[in-house]
């Protein structure tokens, strides 16, 4: 029998390992995103692979050498110096960055930094899939998808898509209870578009959008899923028609959710979008009753 410790860290190390995935995606559009290179080394860190966590370092350095960051240069040292470093070339890396650190004078510099063969970027890792969530579980994939997906039709920029896959990945591993869905993370960043974006989904993903303040929520209806499962999943069935539940949900793209959704209510369901600060706040309005 498995007991509660073993199911926590087993947990722990699959949301570490969300985030990684995430934060891969993340390069892929950005590749010299130094936030994501450094989170990516602290994840490998965190589950003990120190080979790959000091190969998003050494990718984090070459980035900061390109730009010529002196003021970045300290920091990345530091990073460095925790490991056991006796390759050649990474400790070429080391002494260029604390050249750089110096504030050299510019021919100097010049000279330090591309004197000789550079050492080449780490190869890429791949890495072993996410594991499958259980059902109430947090699936950072899928929101990353959900976000990949308004990147790609032109709903947000490059960056907004970094920011909010950045956000999410962040999140996934934060450990509150929380919504953590794309809607939330353009929310949170009080994004323009909004209105047009809530659109686009509604028209893709042939769901309508309704307004939570405008219904006076079901008690039946909400107790067909369960805090835990609204919570992290993004879902809250809010009234009856017949046997029939009417459902909000934060990922309208998301079918396994709607699957997941049928399966725990035992019913068919008709579904919705909301806008997230409704979501949040019937949720809260649950906690006080």
């Amino acid at each position: 029998m498995v007991d509660k410790h073993s199911r926590s860290n087993a947990d722990s190390e699959a949301e570490v390992w969300n985030a990684i995935a995430a934060f891969e995606k993340i390069l892929e559009v950005m590749p010299d995103d130094r936030s994501s290179l450094e989170t990516l080394s602290h994840a490998y860190e965190h589950i003990g692979d120190r080979a790959r966590a000091l190969a998003y370092v050494l990718r984090l350095a070459h980035v900061v050498l390109g730009e010529r960051d002196a003021d970045s240069a300290a920091h990345i040292i530091a990073k460095l110096e925790s490991f056991e470093l006796s390759d050649a070339k990474t400790l070429e890396i080391l002494e260029k960055l604390r050249v750089l650190g110096e504030s050299a004078e510019p021919a100097a510099l010049e000279a330090s930094l591309d004197g000789g063969a550079a050492a080449p970027a780490p190869a890429h890792v791949p890495l072993p899939p996410p594991e499958r969530d259980a059902p109430v579980r947090f699936r950072v994939a899928d929101e990353l998808s959900f976000a990949w997906r308004l990147y790609e039709a032109g709903e947000i920029t490059q960056e907004e898509y970094a920011a909010v896959a950045h956000d999410l990945a962040e999140l996934s591993i934060d450990g509150h209870l929380s919504t953590v869905s794309v809607l939330h993370a353009l929310e949170r960043k009080a994004f323009s578009g909004m209105e047009r974006v809530m659109g686009y989904i509604s028209r893709e993903s042939k769901t309508p959008i309704i307004s939570l303040r405008s219904f006076d929520i079901q008690k039946d209806a909400i107790k067909l899923l369960s805090n835990e499962f609204m919570i992290r999943r993004g879902a809250m069935a809010f009234g009856l028609i017949k046997d029939d539940a009417m459902v909000v949900v934060m990922n309208a793209f998301d079918r396994t959710l709607r699957t997941d959704i049928e399966k725990a209510t035992g019913r068919k369901c008709h579904f919705f979008m909301g806008l997230p600060d409704e979501f949040d706040s019937a949720i809260e309005s649950l906690d006080s009753d």
